[in-house]
């Protein structure tokens, strides 16, 4: 006999799920603060601002009172906002929560913070064109995230589409029921957390692990900057292809040709030119090169 659900029990879960939520807010049961302790400051009196004298013997090593529960530290990755969240989010985000409290069973102390993954152009790329009122993404906004056009077209700042998406994930999240501390939430422009991106490296820099070197990297012309799939419409992994350029002598400078086969080079017997393509003559040095732009 397949179990059943009773249906009225199915449509009280909505208001029970309601209730535990608003029960763990009023008791800040996912709010993880550092234990208390004590620092033991050496060579100064009792009377020091914000510290009180340390309580314990003398005969003890000086330090931190050790607390008497270990901490737990956990997170995932961090939702890029730049549409609401899926299904997807769903099984990543339940995923950590449910370790996040299997440890707290274990009598752990966990910190469950949440961020916001917001450096990189998409944000910024997807703001243009609302500006440029794309009708592509503004029918997309309409039709399947159910966000008006009228209100799509005023997000055109990238932080108010950054604000827009966070809120409304932070929302689903929340209505998930994820025991995460939201006192901790940030972005990732924040000036603190940019701070700790540039310790962390410096610290693999220093280690070896980070190196600098040149490397041929996929280039936007419009932005100035490298680009890899997660930067381009449609997330496309942008290729980079290797060419060989060859000088041919003429007049007084050179025809520079590219080619993917330079073996086959010395058959050449012909360079063919495009009558309606327009050409560049560069100099470079003392030397003349004619490039199809």
């Amino acid at each position: 006999m397949e179990p059943r659900i009773d249906a009225a029990f199915s449509e009280r879960l909505p208001a029970i799920e309601a209730g535990w939520r608003k029960k763990w807010a009023e008791n800040k049961a996912f709010e993880a603060d550092a234990p208390a302790t004590r620092p033991r400051v050496q060579g100064l009196g009792s009377r020091v601002q914000g510290l009180e004298q340390d309580p314990r013997p003398k005969t003890q090593d000086p330090g931190l009172l050790k607390p008497k529960t270990s901490k737990y530290f956990i997170t995932p990755a961090f939702p890029y906002p730049n549409s609401p969240q899926h299904i997807g989010h769903g099984r990543t985000y339940t995923t950590t929560d449910i370790y996040a409290r299997f440890m707290r069973l274990l009598g752990k102390q966990v910190l469950f913070p949440m961020a916001f993954h917001v450096t990189g152009t998409p944000i910024l790329a997807m703001a243009k064109r609302i500006a440029a009122k794309d009708g592509e993404l503004l029918d997309i906004f309409d039709r399947i995230y159910g966000i008006p056009k009228e209100l799509a077209e005023t997000l055109t700042d990238p932080k108010e589409l950054v604000k827009y998406f966070s809120d409304e994930i932070e929302q689903g999240m929340k209505e998930l029921g994820l025991s995460v501390d939201w006192r901790r939430k940030f972005y990732t422009f924040d000036p603190c957390f940019n701070r700790f991106i540039e310790w962390q490296f410096h610290k693999l820099h220093e280690a070896g692990y980070v190196k600098k070197g040149s490397h041929p990297v996929p280039w936007c012309t419009a932005c100035g900057n490298a680009v890899g799939s997660h930067d381009t419409q449609g997330d496309k992994d942008p290729e980079i292809e290797q060419v060989t350029m060859v000088k041919f002598r003429f007049r007084d400078g050179f025809l520079v040709v590219a080619t993917y086969r330079p073996e086959t080079i010395y058959g050449v017997t012909n360079i063919w030119f495009n009558p309606k393509a327009a050409y560049v003559r560069a100099i470079a040095g003392n030397s003349r090169r004619d490039f199809h732009p």
